[in-house]
């Protein structure tokens, strides 16, 4: 399955990166808080930011992977996370699960194996690590 895990190619590029998902975890959108709402390089990082499915931690570079798994188990995982961390009800932790693999299947979708991407605010794109123009999809 064509998903998206934590990188640390590109870690630098910007001088507010950061990094504390293990290399090649699957990772998911985060909440975002109301501090940095109007500043996506806001001091929080909320905005910029990817979180690991497995460890919780949050980093500023992922990549597009092809890896050994399932959309059932990355549905169950995210389900599990809805359930556990935040208290959700079986139900809306489902529609929750569905909703968000939807929009990472279509971005993931979006780029090819191995391109490095970053997020801003609503967008995830490209990352530039060269001078090369990129695209972005929209969340």
């Amino acid at each position: 399955m064509k998903v998206l895990v934590a990188t640390k190619e590109g870690q630098g590029v910007r001088q507010n990166d950061f990094s504390w998902v293990p290399e090649g975890e699957i990772v998911h959108f985060a909440n975002e808080c109301d501090r940095d709402r109007d500043d996506v390089d806001g001091h929080c990082g909320c905005r910029r930011a990817m979180v690991g499915i497995e460890c919780g931690k949050a980093t500023t570079t992922m990549k597009v992977a092809e890896l050994d798994t399932t959309e059932q188990r990355v549905f169950e995982r995210l389900k599990r996370h809805y359930m556990e961390d935040w208290l959700m009800d079986e139900i809306r932790a489902e529609k929750m699960a569905r909703d968000e693999l939807k929009d990472l299947k279509r971005i993931a979708k979006t780029f090819r194996v191995g391109a490095v991407l970053e997020k801003r605010g609503d967008v995830v794109r490209a990352r530039k690590l060269s001078t090369s123009r990129t695209k972005g999809a929209s969340r």
